[in-house]
């Protein structure tokens, strides 16, 4: 043991006497920390958006565009506006494609992306039939770089799957938004089916107003004509009422015949009506006034009244209300009913005083001028009861009944749309209703017929409106309907990309760098371990006051000295790492720790074989370091390297040097970091054996070969 301390000191001792050879031993300290250190920093993060965006990609888009159903898509263009926030690559957008072609050739570019003018129009070839598969022209320059075609080759996936998303996205987007107009999401609208039966009721509901009408008009030109000739054969004093009659009802007749004028007739009808009615009151009244006189001549004692003239009118009255209720049938509301009522209700009491009149057994003297006086008051009051409910006809209800009559065929033709957008046969229902749409318009040719034609639309109607609410409580619609309200941007974006990746990094690690930092730190401890024998005799020299060695005492004495530089360098390094380009390190002192493991491994196993093998031994570890570089898992992958690195790598000295500095970067598991430096140990025994026992067969050989070298005067 004092042999190889008393070595060591010798070593000390003539190296702190030599200038030059401190300044070497410094050098041989520094020089593994800066090959580390630069490489670490050169990769610090070679994949993050700041470097990968210096890659430029020309981009150009010359697709022309397509429409789907009345919605504009071009593809090209959604994809060129999401590149421009993408800054994982350095993207130009280029006018032309010569100009990213020609940017390619000459190495402006690494890489271009050409979208061809029909690109959209292929994506949605599969609506026609004729499948064609876009395709996006991308030119590369393998030539300019040999990783960079692999970081640009990213860039051509990312926008395929842009395309990908922007294509599915748009047409579920589309397709949604028409199916949300079914579900009645769209604009806070019912859904179609609720919109069609909501129009439908309407249609029917005037359709239904417009049949009691023409119901009223056939009973007003029936009633009328029934006036008119009973009152010409009882009361030959109505000629002007007869005449004005007639004229009445032909001009109405004329005008509900004309095109498209029926429904303003209809409403004129009304008034003319009550215009009837008022006149034919008149007379009555004028009757009354001017015929009881006569009446009374033709009265002796109690005989029954039996005036033809009395009769006339008993005989007139009915029409005359029957006329009214016609008038009025089809139309009347809460506000007009009461008016009617009271209308009817004198017209009871005409009646009633005609018929006194008819039966009295009194004397006609006092008969006649009560009754005279009841019957003007009745009828007057009836007269002014009907001129109310005629200006509330005119001023209040007619504007409500000509709105509702005009808004018929604005129904039929939302009605007849509405069913040409959905799905389904309804070609019987539409041909009914073009139909009856040019009955409004072309007139009618009787008045029966085009009530009969619009009972039978109204029928017609009421079955699909029947079938529809029945389709829309079924139970497999509801269930559409549910799973169409969705906001249609929400479930495109899902449909265009269903599955997303939530990563949960196990062992996160913050750059490039911190996780190449161990492959750096090993390699350059290796490195220096090399130089060191490299520049430092392994030989020891007979020493002045040392006696009796043996080459035990030879091998670890001078090892010493390569202890302690590797030891220096490690600390260095692993500083310089730690506290400089401050890789990512929660365990610093445990890296150290196995990067010193590292170092005492590698000095002593390249030192053996330089002791055992002399130069031979040197060029023994250098190949080592060239396997264990490639093959070593340092940098790729193990399983992408080729068979001969995989079954080799597992007994070289770096893999575990590295696990074990890796524990300590990305975070340790069980007693893993443990079992690294333990493995490492083995390399330690294998060294001591290899220099302490193989070396004594290859001593006298060595000799030789250190002879030989001495006499080439070129060798050292």
């Amino acid at each position: 043991m004092k042999n190889i301390i008393k070595i060591f000191l010798a070593d000390a001792r003539r190296l702190s006497k030599n200038v030059v050879a401190v300044v070497i031993v410094m050098g041989l300290c520094i020089i593994p920390s800066l090959y580390a250190w630069f490489n670490i920093f050169s990769n610090w993060d070679p994949y993050g958006p700041d470097s990968t965006s210096n890659l430029k990609v020309a981009v150009v888009s010359l697709d022309e565009g397509s429409t789907i159903s009345g919605m504009e898509l071009n593809v090209g263009d959604t994809v060129i506006e999401a590149l421009k926030s993408n800054n994982t690559i350095g993207w130009v957008f280029t006018d032309t494609e010569d100009e990213a072609v020609n940017g390619v050739n000459n190495g402006d570019y690494y890489a271009a992306l050409v979208v061809p003018k029909d690109f959209t129009e292929d994506m949605i070839s599969f609506l026609g039939g004729d499948i064609k598969h876009p395709e996006i022209t991308y030119y590369e320059n393998e030539k300019k770089n040999a990783i960079a075609p692999k970081i640009t080759g990213k860039a051509k996936t990312a926008v395929q799957e842009q395309v990908n998303s922007t294509f599915v996205s748009t047409l579920a987007e589309g397709v949604m938004e028409v199916s949300n107009v079914l579900s009645g999401q769209e604009d806070g609208n019912s859904g179609i089916f609720n919109t069609v039966t909501d129009k439908l009721t309407e249609l029917q509901g005037n359709l239904q107003l417009y049949s009691n009408l023409l119901a009223s008009f056939i009973g007003i030109t029936n009633s009328a004509s029934n006036i008119m000739a009973t009152s010409q054969a009882v009361l030959p004093n109505l000629n002007d009422m007869v005449n004005n009659g007639k004229n009445t009802i032909n001009s109405i007749q004329d005008a509900a015949l004309n095109n498209a004028g029926s429904s303003e007739s209809l409403l004129d009808m009304v008034s003319y009506s009550f215009e009837l009615v008022d006149n034919a009151l008149e007379d009555l009244k004028n009757t009354v006034q001017t015929d009881l006189g006569a009446i009374s001549n033709q009265i002796s004692g109690n005989t029954s009244i039996g005036n033809s003239t009395i009769t006339g009118m008993q005989t007139a009255l009915p029409y005359i209300r029957q006329l009214f209720n016609n008038a009025v049938s089809g139309w009347a509301d809460e506000t007009t009913q009461p008016k009617i009522d009271e209308i009817n209700q004198s017209l009871d009491k005409i009646e009633a005083d005609l018929n006194q009149l008819s039966n009295s057994q009194q004397e006609v003297s006092n008969t006649t001028d009560a009754l005279k006086d009841s019957l003007i008051q009745e009828i007057t009051s009836c007269q002014n009861q009907l001129k109310a409910l005629k200006d509330s006809f005119e001023y209040s209800v007619r504007p409500a009944l000509r709105s509702t009559m005009n808004s018929v065929q604005g129904s039929l033709l939302d009605v007849q749309s509405l069913l040409g957008s959905m799905d389904g046969d309804f070609s019987e229902v539409e041909d009914v209703l073009a139909e009856y749409e040019n009955v409004l318009q072309g007139g009618t040719e009787g008045l029966q017929e085009s009530k009969e034609k619009t009972d039978e639309v109204i029928a017609n109607i009421g079955t699909i409106i029947t079938n529809l609410k029945e389709f829309e409580n079924d139970d497999q619609y509801q269930e559409l309907v549910d799973m169409l309200k969705t906001d249609p941007k929400q479930l495109a974006d899902f449909i265009s990309s269903p599955v997303s990746i939530q990563t949960e990094q196990m062992y996160p690690i913050d750059n490039y760098g911190s996780a190449m930092a161990p492959f750096y730190t090993i390699l350059a401890l290796w490195v220096g371990a090399l130089i060191l024998v490299a520049i430092v005799h392994v030989k020891v020299h007979p020493e002045e006051g040392i006696t009796n060695v043996k080459p035990y005492q030879k091998y670890f004495g001078r090892y010493i000295f390569f202890f302690l530089v590797g030891q220096v360098q490690t600390l260095i390094t692993v500083l310089g790492e730690i506290f400089y380009i401050k890789i990512q390190c929660p365990h610093p002192f445990l890296f150290w720790l196995a990067a010193a493991v590292s170092s005492f491994v590698f000095t002593i196993f390249i030192y053996s074989l330089t002791v055992a093998f002399g130069n031979v031994g040197e060029a023994i570890a250098v190949v080592v370091m060239v396997i264990q570089v490639a093959g070593a898992g340092g940098t790729f992958p193990i399983e992408t390297l080729p068979k001969v690195y995989q079954y080799t790598y597992k007994y070289l000295p770096f893999p575990y040097g590295m696990n074990a500095m890796r524990e300590c970067i990305g975070g340790m598991h069980g007693a893993d970091y443990i079992r690294y430096i333990g493995v490492m140990g083995i390399y330690v025994v294998i060294s001591l054996m290899i220099g302490l026992l193989l070396a004594i067969p290859f001593r006298k050989m060595n000799e030789r070969i250190e002879h030989s070298k001495e006499r080439s005067d070129v060798m050292i």
